[in-house]
């Protein structure tokens, strides 16, 4: 591919179903109170605290893009536009180069919703508000796919110098057994982006993204950093997403 690559840029399973999507079950979150937010880290993860969450099911890795081409071929929906490269389209790969609208209309598709980040949080951090999925010590080569240690730019020294299988970095999983919730491609969330105190979503459009990627340094790689991303940008070549089915 001769398009030059856009990247976004910021200065074991309790219980599963097979779920809608070929090959990505989604694994059970019970409801519970968890900790949301954080009081030590930038001024939009505060404050932290303690929320009632509802039951809800998450897909148990990103959506690749043998499943969005699936997806393309039953809705007519158009490609990812980094389908045709010959690393970030690998069929095993987590799907990049998708807007907000895109993601959308794929979880919508399948009755299903990008998830909010609350839910997001809640996978990726259990109940007792871990800084990774794994706990409490930073991200390692066998536990995410990341970047350099200086932003933003990839590196090999995790076996991947780009996007990794969706199944990959086993020993990365959250509690649930949810993989890849930090690290490999940031996520879109549900959520318009607003401060959780003194802010209104109202004045801002901007989508939320969550977990960092392959590209990422360490300062972007935890389970409450939030980087407010434009929706309909659809060029970046490290963000991807998964769904959630909510219980009613």
């Amino acid at each position: 591919m001769t398009a030059a690559i856009a990247l976004v840029m910021a200065s074991a399973a309790l219980a599963a179903d097979a779920g809608p999507i070929t090959d990505n079950p989604l694994i059970a979150i019970p409801a519970g109170s968890f900790v949301f937010g954080r009081d030590d880290g930038l001024e939009n993860e505060r404050p932290r605290r303690v929320v009632q969450g509802q039951p809800f099911a998450i897909n148990r890795t990103e959506i690749t893009n043998r499943q969005y081409e699936a997806f393309v071929a039953a809705s007519g929906h158009r490609r990812a536009f980094y389908a045709d490269h010959p690393f970030l389209g690998l069929a095993d790969r987590p799907v990049v180069g998708v807007s907000w609208g895109d993601a959308d209309a794929f979880c919508r598709h399948y009755g299903l919703a990008l998830p909010t980040e609350q839910q997001y949080e809640r996978a990726a951090r259990g109940v007792e508000g871990n800084a990774f999925p794994w706990g409490h010590s930073s991200s390692d080569d066998a536990r995410a796919n990341v970047g350099a240690d200086a932003c933003c730019s990839g590196d090999d020294r995790d076996g991947y110098p780009m996007t990794a299988p969706a199944d990959s970095f086993a020993a990365g999983a959250s509690p649930e057994g949810v993989l890849n919730l930090v690290g490999n491609v940031w996520e879109w969330t549900r959520d318009i982006y607003a401060p959780y105190t003194g802010g209104s979503a109202a004045e801002n459009r901007h989508r939320v993204l969550r977990g960092g990627s392959w590209n990422s340094d360490a300062g972007h790689l935890t389970t409450t950093y939030r980087l407010a991303y434009d929706p309909d940008f659809r060029f970046a070549a490290n963000g991807g997403f998964r769904c959630v089915r909510s219980s009613p």
